[in-house]
């Protein structure tokens, strides 16, 4: 089974509400039998970051071993396991023009655009009149039947 997508409203961020969803999620699944469910997971603490690479930033762990971004400790918290990164998770094209609307930032020079709340920059090419955003994300895998944990793919699988 797979995690489509989890959202905690901002207006009750901080409730407590994170560590119950993936709970809500392994508990679904299993009552279906499933024996595994897997998290395509945007980490929250990412778009801090936009030039480090979701492989470095997807793996690094605080001093007692759980990922230093807050939303995939949650899930690891909950059991999960952070199995691999997905470099090409979603692709956002538009001309330069959607580009301002959207964002209100100027794209008017070609290379990297940093855009708040974007995981990577936005590649802007003007002389085309197009920009790119490709998001990567982060693959988590809940074991559900025997209690062990699904083997992590590491930073270079």
């Amino acid at each position: 089974m797979s995690a489509i997508e989890i959202t905690v409203a901002t207006d009750r961020q901080g409730e407590g509400l994170s560590g119950l969803m993936p709970a809500a999620m392994r508990d679904n699944a299993r009552a279906r039998g499933f024996a595994e469910v897997v998290a395509p997971v945007r980490p929250s603490g990412k778009p801090a970051e936009p030039d480090t690479s979701m492989h470095e930033y997807a793996y690094r762990t605080r001093a007692a071993g759980l990922p230093h971004d807050p939303w995939l400790r949650v899930h690891v918290r909950a059991g999960g396991v952070v199995h691999s990164v997905a470099p090409l998770s979603m692709t956002i094209t538009g001309s330069l023009a959607q580009w301002r609307e959207w964002t209100g930032l100027p794209f008017h020079a070609a290379g990297p655009v940093r855009v708040p709340g974007a995981l990577a920059p936005v590649h802007c090419e003007p002389e085309q009149g197009y920009a790119v955003y490709v998001e990567p994300n982060v693959w988590v895998r809940h074991r559900l039947v025997d209690g062990t944990a699904p083997r992590a793919a590491g930073p270079t699988g």
